[in-house]
């Protein structure tokens, strides 16, 4: 007699996970948001805080900050240059 035994299936490859990877903006170009927020608002820097950031396309991305409770919102492409910093 033989056993049947089942075994799980593979994981899916990497790229067809259901979970998409969000890329998010290097270290240095959410501070750059956070210094460009606090110029605009007149706040001090330290108190601005990114929450999140995502990749927007292949040049820019999308940084949330918190100003003490108000939200802004900083684009900002991989060259450093601040497009926009908008409240939320």
């Amino acid at each position: 007699m033989s056993a049947c035994v089942s075994t799980p299936p593979p994981p899916p490859p990497q790229d067809q996970m259901s979970r998409t990877q969000v890329e998010t903006a290097p270290a240095d170009l959410q501070l750059l948001c956070a210094d460009a927020a606090a110029k605009a608002s007149g706040a001090d820097s330290s108190k601005i805080l990114p929450v999140s950031s995502s990749k927007i396309d292949s040049t820019t991305y999308r940084v949330e900050l918190d100003a003490s409770g108000k939200k802004t919102s900083c684009l900002v492409d991989t060259e450093g240059n601040v497009k926009s910093v908008q409240p939320t």
